[in-house]
C-alpha cells in the first residue's frame, strides 16, 4: 500500500463509487433482457470491493487481487449477456465503470500486474461482445475507454508516489543515521571529558609536587606516582573490570607490594549481575593476597570461562589457586 494515500478516504471513495454503480445498473433494468444476471453481478461487485479495501499490513494478498480479477470476469459475462444488442446500452453497461473502479484500487495497493491483466480480460469479452451487436468492435473499445485511461492515471499516479515514498524512507533512514552518528559523538565527547576530568583529579595533585622545583620528592611521593600510574594502567587496559571496589582493592594491594593486573580481552561489557559477581571475587582475592601477583583477566566470549583470576605468591609455597568464572558459576 502507498503510504501516501489514506485507506480511510480509498474505502470511503470507492463504497461511494460502488453504491453508485450499483444504483445506475438498478435503474437500468428495464434495458436488460434479464434481471438476474445483472443483480447477481452487482452482488459479485459489491463482494469485491469489501474484499479487496478490507486493511492490511503491506502489499494487497494476491489471492484477494485474482478475486477482483475473477468478479470483473464474472460481471462482463453476466451482464454483457443481457444488454440490447440493437441500441448503445447506456447506463445497463454499469460494470465497465464498476471493473474500472476495482482495478484502480487493486492498483493502487500494489498489484499492477493483476490489475492490468482484469482490464485486458473486461476489453476483451467486451470486444467480443459487441462484435456481434449493432454497436461494432469499435463501439465495444469505446466502452473500454474509461477502463484503460483510469488505471493508466492510476498506474502513473502509483508510480510517482512510491518512487516518494522509497525516497522519504531513504531520507528517513539517512537522518536517523546522521542522529545515531550525531548521538553517538556527543557520547564519545562527554566520556573524553569526563576522562579527562577523571585524570586531573587523580594526577594533578602528584604532578603539582614533581612541577614544583622547590619541591624534594619523597619515597611516599614516588610510591604515589607509581599507584597513580598502576590506577591509570588498571582503567585502560582492565576497562570493564576496572570498577571502582577493584581499583581500590587494586590500590591496597599495591600497597602491601602484591603485583596486580588487570585485563580485559572480552572487548564487550558484561551483564549488571556477572559483574557485580566477578568484582566482588576479585576484590575478595586483592584482599587477602599480601605478597606474590594476582591477575585478573576477561576472557573472549565462546571460551569455557568468563573470567580467570590467578593468584600466586613465591613466598608462601603453596600452589598458584586459579579461579575460573563461567555461567554465573565459579571453580577454584
Amino acid at each position: 500500500m502507498i503510504r501516501a494515500i489514506s485507506m480511510t478516504v480509498m474505502t470511503i471513495l470507492c463504497s461511494v463509487f460502488a453504491v453508485l454503480h450499483v444504483i445506475l445498473g438498478l435503474l437500468s433494468l428495464d434495458m436488460v433482457s434479464s434481471t438476474w444476471q445483472s443483480l447477481t453481478a452487482m452482488a459479485i461487485y459489491l463482494a469485491a470491493t469489501v474484499l479487496v479495501l478490507l486493511p492490511g499490513p503491506g502489499r494487497l494478498q494476491r489471492w484477494r487481487a485474482l478475486f477482483a480479477v475473477a468478479a470483473v470476469v464474472a460481471m462482463t459475462i453476466l451482464v454483457d449477456s443481457v444488454l440490447p444488442t440493437n441500441t448503445w446500452p447506456g447506463y445497463a453497461s454499469w460494470h465497465g465503470a464498476a471493473t474500472y473502479t476495482l482495478m484502480v484500487v487493486v492498483n493502487l495497493r500494489d498489484r499492477v500486474a493483476i490489475s492490468w491483466l482484469g482490464a485486458a480480460c473486461s476489453v476483451a469479452l467486451l470486444a467480443q461482445w459487441a462484435a456481434g451487436t449493432t454497436i461494432g468492435l469499435v463501439g465495444g473499445l469505446m466502452l473500454s475507454i474509461a477502463t484503460v485511461g483510469w488505471l493508466t492515471i492510476a498506474t502513473g499516479i502509483g508510480h510517482l508516489l512510491r518512487t516518494n515514498d522509497d525516497k522519504v524512507a531513504q531520507y528517513g533512514g539517512d537522518a536517523r543515521t546522521a542522529a545515531d552518528w550525531y548521538a553517538s559523538e556527543r557520547a564519545l565527547n562527554l566520556a573524553r571529558t569526563q576522562w579527562i576530568a577523571h585524570v586531573r583529579e587523580i594526577t594533578v595533585p602528584a604532578l603539582t609536587k614533581v612541577a614544583d622545583p622547590g619541591h624534594e620528592l619523597s619515597d611516599i611521593d614516588r610510591q604515589e606516582l607509581r599507584l597513580v600510574e598502576a590506577q591509570l594502567r588498571d582503567e585502560i587496559r582492565g576497562r570493564v573490570l576496572a570498577t571502582s571496589e577493584v581499583v581500590a582493592a587494586a590500590r591496597r594491594a599495591r600497597e602491601r607490594g602484591v603485583v596486580v593486573q588487570l585485563l580485559d580481552d572480552r572487548r564487550q561489557d558484561m551483564t549488571p549481575r556477572m559483574l557485580a559477581a566477578v568484582s566482588e571475587r576479585v576484590v575478595s582475592i586483592l584482599n587477602q593476597a599480601r605478597s606474590g601477583t594476582v591477575t585478573a583477566r576477561l576472557r573472549p566470549q565462546g571460551g569455557r570461562a568468563a573470567v580467570t583470576i590467578l593468584a600466586s605468591d613465591p613466598d608462601e609455597h603453596d600452589e598458584p589457586m586459579l579461579v575460573e568464572l563461567r555461567d554465573g558459576k565459579d571453580d577454584a
